[in-house]
């Protein structure tokens, strides 16, 4: 048995789901990276995407094997409150920015961050960070100019083929 909704394909054999993907329009196979919590696309999952701009209180930089691509730069930055984040670095993403920018406690020198937030379900999935000459007095801007950069920490984000490969089993009361 199988069920296709508008946005995926999803098979159901002896009680298992199995997510066979989302269908995308014009057949275009794209993979993205994800918010974990909720599935949102946040941007595409193209190496050139990622930028490779280390900070200097970073505790820890490693190039991993992540998302599909071999040796991107991970860095584990650690906040006043003592949580430690790792994070990738991108150009685009479509989580927003919101609250004040702050130029305290910044990891990356010259800099201004602000929280960024996954637009669906609100839960936080990193930082924007744009030069503190760029901003302007009670700027409200959502995403950083061509200059900024997002910080997503990396455990708050999936990619799309990774997802599509898991599968759910349903409990014993809800199978066929």
């Amino acid at each position: 048995m199988y069920t296709n909704t508008p946005n995926a394909l999803l098979f159901v054999f002896s009680g298992i789901i199995v997510f066979a993907g989302v269908l995308c329009e014009n057949n275009l196979d794209h993979d993205h990276i994800l918010c974990r919590k909720c599935g949102n696309e946040l941007t595409e999952n193209f190496l050139e995407n990622f930028i490779n701009i280390t900070s200097p209180q970073s505790e820890s930089i490693n190039r991993i094997s992540l998302f599909g691509h071999n040796h991107l730069v991970v860095q584990s930055l650690r906040n006043p409150a003592d949580y430690v984040f790792y994070l990738v670095t991108v150009k685009v993403a479509g989580c927003k920015g919101i609250g004040e920018w702050y130029s305290e406690h910044t990891w990356f020198p010259g800099y201004s961050w602000k929280v960024c937030i996954c637009p669906r379900c609100n839960a936080q999935l990193g930082w924007v960070f744009e030069p503190t000459e760029k901003i302007q007095s009670g700027s409200v801007t959502l995403k950083p100019s061509g200059e900024g950069f997002y910080g997503l920490i990396v455990d708050n984000l999936i990619s799309e083929d990774f997802s599509e490969s898991l599968v759910i089993t349903l409990p014993k009361t809800l199978r066929i």
